[in-house]
């Protein structure tokens, strides 16, 4: 499935190593909104390494995170390589509350 995601038009997937702390957003762009972008952030301010799959606006596509193959992604297999620590950003898609984590 990550692979279909992933090949997906418009769909962009962005890997910075950094320390060995790690921030990712698997669902980040339209479907958790604001995720992304949080992790971006905090792993800028930090020095922390970084994992996000955005989604454009015309798609909401969710897989689970367990679901996420570091064998489906170089990208996903070079930051869980490298980190020794990750936390994962989510948020839910409650009608009125996209940016509320």
């Amino acid at each position: 499935m990550l692979a279909e995601l992933l090949a997906h038009p418009g769909v962009e997937e962005d890997c910075r190593i950094g320390s060995t702390f790690g921030l990712l957003a698997f669902h980040g762009g339209n479907l958790e909104r604001g995720t992304d972008a949080i992790a971006a952030d905090a792993a800028e301010a930090s020095g922390a390494s970084l994992y996000v799959v955005r989604q454009p606006d015309d798609l909401r596509w969710h897989i689970p995170s367990v679901e996420f193959d570091p064998a489906m992604s170089s990208a996903l297999a070079r930051f869980l390589g490298h980190v020794r620590v990750a936390v994962a950003v989510h948020g839910y898609g409650r009608d009125g509350m996209w940016t509320t984590l």
